[in-house]
């Protein structure tokens, strides 16, 4: 009963979508009717027929062969000028239905895709990549098969079985309230298992979930796979992974195909018990052959629509698991919202402020950073650094508002930042992080992205000042800015995707710099060039790094040191100064240092 509500509410979800087209469904709805009034008709315009011809039979008498030659002409006639009327009736009941299916899937796809950039950095970190994926794709397709089931065939054959119904009762209520009693048994019978369809189904999704989620780390960490020679021991995995979705699915067959059956066999049932309460009827002479046979007319007709509802929601009882799925995703609201009377942003004129910040992922876990105090003025450079797990990453995500602090606050000129929009807020950030993410686009169009309103010279000048501009117009096949850098920048070396992503920051020319790592992944070469393009970067900007190499931040105006997930202190500053202050002091910074040195 519990699913059977949760089916109901999905379909209602479903129909709300749709609503905006309201006129449409009406459309649809309209011209199923005309659709089967019209076959009614040709029935209708039968029964005549046949009591003429049972009359002539009862008298012992021949029937007249011009009478009924001319009503059959005139049948014939009558059918033919009403045929374009239910061709036409007939396509435009489907097309209607399918266009509003479409419309719906349509909006409802870009209302997803907003929803999933606004939900915040927590969400896409707890949800698998391979789960997420299959719920913006094979979820999304069942989405639209559900529309195009409501709206094709749900929404449409209900109405003609009434009618049907209808029709029934009219000639001959005996006959209907067998057929009825027929029909209630037999949906008896089939609801359980359409359940079980419903249940076996849902398992499905989340095991084509996991199953994609491993093909994407094997596609993910091919590199890796190839260099640790566990080709064999991948392929076995996903093997394993791939019967269990067979399996699954197969449950999901054997479901559908015992509803199947019992369809099927019921079909048989009510032609049989249709045909011994007509053989009865008959005998008694409640029923006359000509109305019989058309009882037997409708009968067949009703059969076949009861059959088609039966296997539409079976259709739909595969796909409202993975609906529900998606719909679980959009249910789920972002943790970062504005709060009501949020202004904008404006550039910081002294101070960015970190005070007393704590922060937890998930309530209960212990705190990635703990009462943490410290200042960054404007147009200074201040370094983050601390062995792993200090929480160096995570302060940074916690300045443009990723996640919101536990405890505590960020201020920009003594305002904490949710006083401030959004939006505003992130647009007076940029960011540069260890592996940073290039669009699988032209150069141009990723450097572009940083600032979408900028010309084509602002462009090559940010490129300039990212001293890549020469290494661009090097590139093989001499394309320059227009080259394609493949999934992730994967045509590019390491050194020249740093840059484009510095060239994108300084094409953003926002007043707050955040520098994750950015050199810690390159050869000294590729080093020294985008140490080059980060001093341009950070020219006159309020810049934040995190730095794994020491030398790399001996010129920050101000050196934090923080404390690692091993030390009683997690999360917290242990000593700040300058670089030079630092090691004279001979303390943790010191020790990092001789550590680095030792290793080189």
């Amino acid at each position: 009963m519990q699913h059977q509500r949760g089916d109901l509410a999905t379909i209602k979800r479903i129909l709300r979508q749709g609503w905006p087209h309201r006129w449409m469904i009406l459309v649809t709805i309209l011209a199923t009717a005309g659709s089967g009034a019209l076959f009614g008709s040709i029935i209708l315009q039968i029964e005549p027929l046949l009591k003429l011809l049972g009359q002539a039979d009862l008298a012992r008498a021949a029937p007249d062969p011009t009478s009924i030659a001319g009503d059959m002409r005139d049948l014939g006639l009558r059918l033919m000028l009403i045929a374009p009327a239910a061709a036409a009736c007939a396509y435009c009941a489907w097309w209607s239905g399918q266009w509003v299916a479409n419309r719906s899937m349509q909006r409802f796809r870009n209302r997803v895709l907003v929803h999933i950039t606004k939900l915040d950095l927590g969400f896409h970190s707890e949800l698998k990549r391979g789960d997420m994926l299959t719920r913006l794709t094979t979820d999304l397709d069942r989405m639209l098969s559900l529309q195009q089931t409501v709206y094709g065939r749900l929404l449409q054959r209900p109405v003609e079985a009434a009618a049907w119904m209808t029709v029934l009762y009219i000639y001959n209520w005996r006959m209907a309230v067998i057929t009825t009693l027929i029909l209630m048994i037999a949906g008896a019978i089939i609801t359980p298992v359409l359940r079980r369809t419903r249940a076996r189904s849902q398992r499905a999704r989340e095991t084509q979930a996991e199953n994609l989620s491993v093909l994407e780390q094997i596609t993910a960490g091919i590199r890796v796979i190839k260099a640790m020679g566990s080709s064999t021991r991948e392929q076995d995995r996903y093997a394993a992974a791939n019967q269990g979705l067979f399996n699954d699915n197969m449950r999901v067959a054997r479901a559908r195909a015992q509803s199947d059956a019992l369809t099927y066999g019921s079909v048989f049932g009510l032609a049989g018990a249709t045909m011994l309460a007509g053989a009865f009827f008959f005998s008694r002479g409640i029923i006359d052959p000509a109305s019989l046979v058309t009882c037997l007319l409708v009968m067949a007709r009703l059969i076949s629509v009861m059959r088609e509802i039966q296997r539409s929601w079976g259709d739909a009882q595969e796909q409202i698991p993975a609906v529900e799925r998606v719909f679980t995703m959009l249910d789920r609201p972002s943790t970062i919202q504005d709060r009501p009377g949020a202004r904008p942003c404006p550039a910081p004129q002294r101070a960015l402020t970190i005070e007393q910040v704590s922060f937890r992922y998930a309530a209960g876990s212990d705190d990635v950073l703990r009462k943490l105090d410290l200042e960054i003025p404007v147009g200074k450079t201040v370094a983050l650094v601390g062995e792993s797990g200090s929480g160096k990453s995570t302060l940074l995500d916690l300045i443009p508002r990723f996640h919101d602090v536990t405890g505590g606050r960020i201020a920009i000129d003594g305002v904490d930042i949710r006083e401030y929009q959004y939006e505003s807020l992130v647009h007076n950030v940029a960011i540069v992080q260890q592996d940073s993410f290039l669009f699988n686009d032209s150069i141009y169009n990723n450097i572009h992205y940083g600032r979408p309103d900028a010309s084509r010279a602002e462009v090559e000048t940010a490129a300039k000042r990212a001293h890549v501009h020469e290494a661009i117009l090097g590139l093989e096949g001499g394309h320059g800015y227009e080259t394609d850098v493949g999934d992730r920048g994967g045509r590019l070396s390491g050194g020249q995707r740093q840059r484009i992503a510095i060239a994108r920051a300084l094409l953003r020319d926002a007043p707050i710099l955040l520098l994750d790592e950015p050199t810690s992944a390159l050869d000294a070469d590729s080093e020294r060039h985008v140490q080059e393009a980060l001093q341009e970067l950070m020219r006159g900007r309020t810049t934040v790094v995190v730095a794994h190499r020491l030398a790399t931040i001996q010129h920050a105006d101000r050196i934090y040191v923080l404390a690692g997930k091993d030390h009683p202190l997690r999360g917290t500053v242990l000593e700040s100064g300058t670089h030079l202050e630092l090691v004279a002091r001979d303390g943790e910074y010191a020790r990092l240092v001789r550590l680095q040195q030792l290793k080189t």
